[in-house]
């Protein structure tokens, strides 16, 4: 019994023995660094030496020497796993040293440039309150004053400065056209459109085609088209919403465009080809820019067929024979269209008198009606007048 008690206690000793020693040999191997390691360490001691050589040498104003290149790539490869995160770890924290670093000098760089534009800022309003404005500042004759001290700032990135001097000389410039150019007038702001047909051209265009003939002794099948040809010229100087009004009732004789075409297609159709219109004398009436010009004509017409009265004026009804007639008519220009007409009867026949000039005419009543129509158009302005007595002009062919 007393043998087995000792060899048991021996046992146990030996046993406690060897988990000791296994235990010292787990801490032991836990703090010996392994190669890798060791490695690794010699990295992250030259990264801070470098680092701290870079601000030792910013500070002293002389250049940092350029860095070893790195020859890490046979040490990669052999390292492990373990090795190689440590490694980009320690590669993590020099960078984040590297921007504490690069930052703190970015904040000392510009405290120090707004610190000195805030002194020369100080200094110049100081100098330019004791002076008048537009004035050159006086330099002082004396050689004994010291010359101007150089601003400490760091200097100006090349190209940032060149933007800013560009945008500086440009908005100066811009600034300088804006003040020589003369104001504006009403006339620029509104151009005048004087390229645009007048009164008398569109009044000339539509007589022109009123005048051409359409022979009666041809079939429909070619005389229609060749009616349909002659009322599209005749409706182009003519404005969307042209209307025929009445001088003295101020009533519509035309209401509208469709109506308008309906009316002379019907003219054109049955008055064939002795259909004549003939000017006599004309009053214009110019105007500049967007005011409507005016032209007051003394008009004839022959063998002029319309519809019966009552009826539509397309002339599917019926038509009047032909006849004569003796007109004054008012046409308003209006964006390079005739708009408006208003008619009144020549009972005077003053149209077809060539001795009846410009002096008498304006003495008419006729005349003076339709002047302050105009007046009323143009709030009380006539404008340049032009007469025409075309009795007294040959005409020629």
């Amino acid at each position: 019994m007393g043998g087995d008690r000792r060899r048991r206690s021996r046992s146990r000793s030996r046993s406690r023995s060897d988990s000791g020693r296994r235990r010292k040999d787990r801490r032991g191997s836990r703090r010996s660094p392994t190669p890798e390691k060791k490695k690794v360490s010699k990295v992250v001691e030259k990264r801070k030496a470098a680092i701290a050589d870079d601000s030792s040498n910013e500070e002293s104003g002389s250049p940092a020497a350029a860095p070893p290149p790195a020859k890490r790539s046979g040490d990669a490869a052999s390292m492990s796993l373990e090795a190689k995160v440590a490694l980009l770890e320690i590669e993590i924290a020099t960078l984040k040293t590297e921007n504490a670093e690069l930052k703190r000098r970015l904040v000392e760089a510009l405290s120090t440039k707004s610190s000195s534009s805030s002194s020369a800022a100080a200094a110049a309003a100081e100098r330019g309150g004791s002076k008048k404005i537009g004035q050159p500042p006086a330099r002082s004759s004396s050689p004994d004053e010291p010359p101007p001290k150089k601003n400490d700032e760091p200097p100006m990135d090349p190209r940032r400065a060149r933007l800013a001097a560009a945008a500086a000389d440009g908005g100066g410039r811009r600034r300088a056209r804006e003040e020589a150019a003369p104001p504006k007038k009403q006339e620029e702001e509104e151009p005048e459109d004087d390229m645009k047909p007048n009164a008398v051209m569109l009044c000339n265009s539509a007589m022109e085609a009123y005048n051409e003939p359409v022979p009666n002794n041809i079939p429909n099948e070619k005389r229609l088209p060749l009616v349909k040809e002659k009322l599209d010229r005749f409706m182009d100087t003519f404005g969307e919403k042209v209307q025929i009004l009445d001088l003295k009732s101020g009533g519509p004789i035309v209401r509208d465009r469709k109506t308008f075409g309906m009316r002379y297609s019907c003219v054109f159709r049955e008055s064939g080809a002795k259909l004549k219109g003939t000017v006599h004398k004309r009053f214009y009436f110019d105007g500049r820019g967007k005011t409507p010009t005016f032209c007051l004509d003394f008009e004839a017409h022959d063998s002029l067929v319309t519809a019966m009265a009552g009826t539509p004026p397309d002339g599917k009804l019926g038509v009047r024979p032909p006849r004569s007639e003796n007109l004054v008519v008012l046409y308003e220009e209006t964006g390079g269209k005739l708009t408006r007409m208003w008619l009144k009867p020549d009972t005077d026949k003053l149209g077809l008198d060539p001795t009846a000039g410009e002096e008498l005419l304006k003495r008419t009543d006729t005349y003076k009606a339709f002047e302050e129509k105009i007046k009323e158009l143009r709030g009380g302005s006539l404008g340049e007048i032009i007469f025409n007595n075309y009795h007294q002009i040959p005409s020629v062919g």
